[in-house]
C-alpha cells in the first residue's frame, strides 16, 4: 500500500511542478517582451516641448512619476501592445493604481530577465 501511496504522490508533485514550470516560463516570457522588446515602438510621453521616448518596462518604471492618472489608458494599451494583457487589464480595473500596477509587475519579474 505504501507503494501505491508513493506513486500517486509523485503523480502529484510532477504534475505541481509543471504547472510551476509553465507559469515562470510565461513569466520569463513577458519578461523578454517587457524589458527587451524587439520591433515594438517606444510609448512617447509628452511633458511641454520635451517629448521621452519609453522604450520598456525598466524605463516606464523608472519615470513613473511624471505620468498622470489620466494617461492609464494609454500605457494600458503600450503595456498590452508591447505582450503582457494581464498587466493591461489590471490597469484598465484599476487606473487609479496603475502606477503601483506598473511597479509591482516591474518587482515580479525583473527576476526573470536574463538582462
Amino acid at each position: 500500500m505504501a507503494q501505491k501511496k508513493k506513486k500517486k504522490w509523485d503523480s502529484i508533485k510532477r504534475k505541481w511542478a509543471e504547472e510551476v514550470e509553465e507559469k515562470e516560463a510565461r513569466r520569463a516570457e513577458i519578461a523578454t517582451c517587457l524589458f527587451t522588446p524587439t520591433d515594438k515602438n517606444p510609448y512617447y510621453l509628452f511633458r511641454g516641448t520635451e517629448c521621452i521616448g519609453i522604450n520598456n518596462l525598466t524605463e516606464l518604471k523608472d519615470r513613473i512619476d511624471m505620468f498622470m492618472e489620466d494617461e492609464a489608458e494609454w500605457v494600458a494599451s503600450w503595456i498590452e501592445y508591447m505582450g503582457d494583457k494581464d498587466t493591461a487589464d489590471k490597469i484598465r480595473a484599476s487606473p487609479g493604481n496603475f502606477k503601483s500596477i506598473i511597479i509591482e509587475r516591474y518587482e515580479e519579474l525583473k527576476g526573470f530577465h536574463s538582462g
